[in-house]
């Protein structure tokens, strides 16, 4: 049987909840799983699926919306590295300093991939923070999830990773 690319979209769309066929074109959302103590993003609809059915990872809702290099929008890169080693179950670390990135290379993170870019429209901004504890960054566009985070979470602002829709 075959099914068209648009109703396969809507199918998977609707298996993470995401409403927006047209967060599969230059849009790019940026999806939030958590497992014990670690936040995992991605853009990458089918690796949150795996990151959920296999990873043991709970779905938290998109985080921000990112978008491709060639949009008219697109300000910076929005890196990905991991490091195998850090954290329980290791550890993803995003960033959109290119000299923060070759940075934490010396710690042991490897680059995996540009989750996309972030927007020179400043519709949402992107907070980050950090828990030393569980060595985890954790990223949001949301104020007061950000300062709940910091206030009874463990977690210390760090700072603005730029900003997306």
């Amino acid at each position: 049987m075959k099914i068209k690319a648009k109703t396969l979209s809507t199918i998977v769309a609707a298996l993470i909840g995401t409403a927006s066929i047209n967060a599969f074109s230059a849009d790019k959302p940026l999806y939030r799983g958590y497992k014990h103590g670690n936040h995992f993003y991605t853009t990458d609809v089918v690796e949150m699926l795996n990151a959920k059915a296999s990873g043991g990872y709970e779905y938290q809702g998109v985080t921000v919306t990112l978008v491709e290099y060639g949009d008219a929008d697109a300000h910076k890169a929005f890196y990905r590295l991991y490091n195998k080693d850090a954290g329980p179950a290791g550890n993803h670390f995003y960033t959109t300093d290119v000299v923060e990135a070759l940075n934490i290379k010396s710690l042991g993170y490897v680059y995996e991939k540009s989750e996309g870019y972030t927007t020179k429209s400043t519709a949402k901004t992107i907070y980050r923070g950090y828990h030393s504890e569980l060595d985890n960054h954790f990223y949001t566009t949301d104020v007061v999830e950000m300062l709940n985070a910091t206030a009874s979470g463990g977690y210390i602002y760090q700072k603005e990773e730029g900003h997306g829709k």
